[in-house]
């Protein structure tokens, strides 16, 4: 699917003229790139981000590949994660990309939509799931189809600006679960960081080895499954000290950092949630400018 859109679908999507939709690209309103034949293409991510600012809604959203209606409908705090869940356990995965797309464009942070929406329905899977009720089928239908709902958002947000500083992150050996460093990801991206996820089951020492050749400001840790909790704790401990050395923040989440855990642990902050990181990934930006 791709990312870039002529003047004609980006003007059908929005239910305007073409030549209106040049002049706001003259503007400056909606960025555009020129292919080498000299035709305009204009991004996901700036046509979204316009839309957003703007307060538009889309009339024909499947003229740059989102699900028909998205944005037409307001978010609901109440009812979100519930149709969500929904959605999940049937494999509907159109609707389930409605409703995360229909949050976006109303507004919502990645992160909101991670935290309210998202997260919720995905917990109540999982423990579906350890008590019986769910085949393991319906487990991972409703993995995929979070992991393509991510990867929409992803799109959506962009891959950050290209002077923003470096976050690179994942999970560790031992842990394979990928879809809350994925997250991360799109959070830090849509708060201007050029954030990479490395994947999962990383060595720490490649982990240190990605610090000293990325150099990046901030690296994030998923943890939702540790092995040896000895061994973990002292691997970890230099893992910081590697970080913090060449001026990188560690920061850190996941189930498994269990209270009897985090006290022996160094890092930079510890985030209970998707706003979290938000939050504390945005006290880090100014200090790059």
């Amino acid at each position: 699917m791709t990312d870039f859109f002529s003047p004609k679908e980006v003007a059908t999507a929005i239910g305007v003229s073409e030549s209106s939709l040049k002049r706001w690209v003259d503007k400056g309103l909606i960025p555009a790139e020129k292919t080498g034949g000299g035709h305009r293409r204009m991004s996901l991510d700036a046509v979204l981000k316009f839309l957003r600012e703007q307060g538009r809604a889309l009339s024909e959203p499947q003229a740059i590949g989102l699900p028909a209606e998205s944005g037409r409908r307001p978010p609901s705090n109440d009812s979100d994660h519930h149709e969500f869940l929904r959605f999940l356990l049937c494999g509907d995965e159109p609707s389930a990309r409605r409703i995360v797309m229909d949050a976006f464009l109303n507004g919502y942070s990645v992160a909101k939509i991670f935290d309210s929406i998202i997260l919720p329905g995905f917990s109540e899977i999982g423990n579906l799931w350890h008590c019986g009720t769910l085949e393991v089928y319906q487990e991972r239908r409703a993995c995929e189809i979070c992991s393509r709902v991510i990867h929409e958002l992803r799109r959506a947000v962009g891959s950050g600006p290209p002077d923003g500083p470096v976050a690179i992150g994942g999970t560790l050996d031992g842990d394979p679960y990928t879809i809350a460093s994925s997250m991360s990801e799109v959070v830090l991206r849509e708060c201007g960081w050029r954030a990479l996820s490395l994947g999962n089951m990383l060595p720490f020492n490649t982990l240190m080895k990605a610090v000293e050749i990325d150099r990046p400001r901030l690296m994030w840790l998923s943890v939702t499954s540790i092995r040896s909790p000895e061994q973990f704790v002292a691997n970890f401990n230099v893992l910081f000290d590697t970080a913090t050395s060449l001026g990188c923040v560690l920061v850190v989440g996941g189930q498994a950092l269990t209270a009897d855990i985090r006290p022996l642990l160094r890092y930079t902050t510890y985030c209970d949630n998707f706003r979290h990181l938000e939050a504390f990934s945005k006290t880090i930006i100014p200090r790059e400018n």
